[in-house]
């Protein structure tokens, strides 16, 4: 169990001066973890400024507020409320938050 005000809050730099999205870990304290699973918090970030990562396994998003911009193989598709996808993470991928409103999203990795 991981209450809320235990979470471990992780940024991610879009940039030098700008945060794209934070992760708090819902599960950091389960042992022998067989996936990882995060409440991701997207900012506003330029285009231009998104950062693409990868990383081996699987990731699963669903949207739970907000529009989110999912950017995979130079192609931004976005996810709306209720909105989940599931992607091979080993493709370079990145978000943005959409618009002006609060964009959350749990995230679920699987190596």
């Amino acid at each position: 169990m991981v209450r809320k005000r235990d979470r471990i809050r992780l940024p991610d730099k879009a940039s030098s001066s700008s945060t794209a999205y934070t992760f708090e870990s819902l599960d950091f304290e389960a042992k022998e973890r067989r996936f990882n699973t995060f409440l991701a918090e997207f900012q506003s970030t330029p285009v231009d400024d998104i950062k693409l990562h990868k990383h081996s396994g699987d990731e699963l998003l669903y949207v739970l507020e907000g529009s989110l911009g999912l950017y995979i193989n130079n192609q931004e598709t976005v996810l709306e409320t209720g909105d989940s996808v599931y992607f091979n993470a080993t493709l370079k991928h990145g978000y943005r938050r959409v618009g002006r409103k609060p964009c959350r999203a749990i995230v679920v990795t699987m190596p």
